[in-house]
């Protein structure tokens, strides 16, 4: 492994943060799953639609990547610790969610550990460990929004 896959991870993660959505789209698989952050692992398309929505309540969401190490043939582990300022609504059709108004709270998730694995210079799959306070139900839960969430 190079620091290629390194590369691409900081790339994607950089351009999730600054919304640009013709980059980071482009370093997806298009078999991507990604787990561990939603009640239920999402596909390309799902997880796209969670960004999407993301960006729209949150147009400064960050992700604030660390940590970022080689952990063997084509994987890459990371630490992100999500924040930002809900300033619009939205609304997650994958995820069952009914529209979230805007609350105009700061969220600020708590650290958590990620694998990308990657495969032909593209992410494959993103791998969150679910902590306590961590994922969509955190952040929702942040906003002071008791919602249910499809499993």
């Amino acid at each position: 492994m190079s620091e290629r896959e390194i590369e691409i991870v900081r790339d994607f993660m950089s351009a999730l943060d600054n919304n640009e959505q013709d980059i980071y789209e482009g370093y997806l698989s298009d078999n991507f799953v990604f787990s561990g952050w939603t009640p239920r692992p999402l596909d390309r398309h799902g997880f796209l639609e969670v960004v999407h929505a993301l960006e729209e309540g949150f147009p400064g969401l960050t992700y604030n990547l660390h940590n970022v190490l080689e952990e063997g043939e084509n994987r890459v582990s990371a630490t992100w610790q999500v924040t930002g300022y809900q300033s619009n609504s939205f609304i997650i059709p994958v995820l069952g969610t009914p529209p979230i108004p805007q609350t105009a709270q700061s969220i600020s998730m708590p650290s958590e550990n990620v694998i990308y694995i990657l495969g032909d210079e593209k992410i494959q799959r993103i791998e969150v460990e679910q902590i306590y306070g961590g994922g969509i139900k955190g952040l929702i839960a942040q906003l002071g929004i008791d919602i249910p969430i499809i499993q």
